[in-house]
């Protein structure tokens, strides 16, 4: 395999406090998906007795209305022409209102019935997730737009992943944050989750915030002056018709698609295993574990940053696909001998095998997208990174919605009865085990055979350039 010596040059480098300033608003889709997405049913389903399938009905609600509304804030913000950009003002305006009504999901009234549980939980997401939608196409469009370099795009993306991994640490802690005994209301100080989620929520939306803003007022706009200022806007339909039909985001598509199903539909079960399984019920112990998990992890995952980063620009992007999606797979193996109640500690070893160089799939993803966004204006003459971004967005949303709602489903076919907590029959719990080990296999095979046919290799990519800038000018 022929060697590539990484160099950006001068010209094509992002100043280091703008990669800071992007790569801290990173942690903002954290606190909005991943932390929600990973909490709402441990929360409501253990702490309140929310069946475990309406709760899957809520995830998929949020995640497709929030997929529905990317697509308009994308159009919005390609069409944009303000003084301060297409992205910026939105960025700002969209972390405040993002930080301001993220408790509105966790501050629940007690006391309430089923039935309007799910109502406030449904009603509350698509209020968040709107104004959360204001934020994110801008912040993930800009990105596209900050250096026309193959591998410096993969650099800006690494800024992101640190910041995140950050984030990561404290979600891995915030279950046992919750149950400590300062927010219980219960008797003998047992954990109360949903309590001290409330008071969480109001210090994740002061951090949204504080994080999200930065990018809109220290990052520069490379493209728009010279450009995208003077382009013609692009009806929403068009634009997602060309989108659609772009070859190279396809394969982007069906990459993350198959990523994404493999390892979302078993990510509420992973909690379950753990404490059901592993932790025979002991909630103090598995929340314990899995704050452990994460911080065990972070060492690990921030050195693999400029691994996974080494990797693309060293090689190629497409090869950091194959060695994360193999890791993947031999992750996943590990289950079988590692989750076990003989030691409940040794479910350290699987993340510690797939969570590393799990992070280059998220490292070199966006990247690609920027590649594809030079695709696509040679093809079209126009620069639409916010039309990828939303396209891109509700893909991966869409797919978190299927799984979420699926994951629910997943309990109950499994058999788990809440109430039962740790007396549920082996029967359960190895239906559970083989749902967690084998969904996850057959998922990351397709996304081997998909990475297989993604055709913007460093070649074409440089090709793709040279004409560009023979065309209109370096930029």
């Amino acid at each position: 395999m022929k060697i590539f010596q990484s160099k950006v040059p001068e010209k094509d480098r992002v100043p280091f406090w703008q990669k800071m300033a992007y790569g801290l608003g990173g942690p903002v889709e954290g606190t909005a998906i991943w932390i929600p997405q990973g909490n709402l049913t441990p929360v409501f389903n253990i702490a309140m007795g929310m069946n475990p399938a309406l709760l899957g009905i809520v995830l998929m609600v949020w995640r497709i209305y929030d997929a529905v509304a990317d697509q308009v804030m994308g159009n919005i913000s390609d069409n944009a022409r303000t003084r301060w950009g297409r992205r910026k003002p939105f960025i700002v305006i969209g972390a405040i209102l993002t930080g301001i009504t993220m408790p509105l999901i966790w501050w629940m009234p007690s006391g309430l019935p089923e039935w309007q549980m799910f109502a406030w939980l449904l009603v509350g997401g698509l209020i968040f997730y709107t104004c959360f939608s204001v934020w994110a196409m801008p912040y993930y469009s800009l990105q596209l737009e900050m250096s026309p370099d193959y591998n410096e795009r993969t650099n800006i993306t690494a800024y992101r992943a640190y910041a995140q991994q950050l984030l990561q640490v404290a979600a891995s802690w915030i279950l046992a944050l919750v149950a400590l005994p300062l927010f219980s209301r219960l008797p003998d100080a047992k954990p109360d989750l949903a309590n001290g989620m409330r008071y969480v929520s109001i210090g994740l939306g002061v951090l949204t915030i504080a994080l999200g803003v930065l990018p809109g007022l220290f990052v520069k706009e490379r493209y728009y002056e010279k450009e995208t200022s003077k382009q013609p806007k692009q009806d929403l339909w068009a634009g997602l018709k060309q989108t659609l039909s772009t070859r190279p985001f396809q394969w982007i598509l069906i990459i993350v698609i198959t990523k994404t199903f493999g390892f979302g539909l078993v990510g509420t079960l992973g909690f379950y295993l753990n404490a059901y399984y592993a932790c025979r019920g002991n909630l103090v112990q598995a929340t314990t574990i899995s704050g452990v998990i994460g911080t065990v992890l972070f060492a690990p995952n921030l050195f693999s940053i400029p691994l996974c980063t080494w990797i693309a620009n060293r090689w190629d992007k497409r090869t950091l696909l194959y060695v994360t999606v193999i890791s993947g797979i031999l992750g996943s193996l590990s289950v079988s001998i590692f989750v076990t109640p003989a030691n409940p500690w040794l479910q350290l070893i699987p993340p510690l095998m797939t969570g590393p160089i799990g992070i280059g799939l998220w490292l070199v993803v966006p990247s690609m997208q920027a590649d594809v966004a030079d695709f696509d204006e040679l093809t079209t003459g126009i620069r639409r990174e916010g039309s990828f971004s939303a396209v891109f967005s509700w893909t991966l949303k869409a797919s978190s919605a299927i799984t979420g709602g699926i994951s629910g489903m997943l309990l109950v076919w499994a058999g788990f009865v809440v109430h039962r907590g740790a007396e549920q029959s082996p029967h359960v719990m190895a239906n559970l085990k083989l749902f967690y080990i084998g969904i996850p296999m057959v998922f990351l095979v397709l996304c081997l055979f998909a990475i297989s046919r993604y055709p913007l290799t460093r070649e074409r990519v440089r090709e793709i350039r040279s004409e560009l800038e023979k065309r209109r000018g370096a930029i």
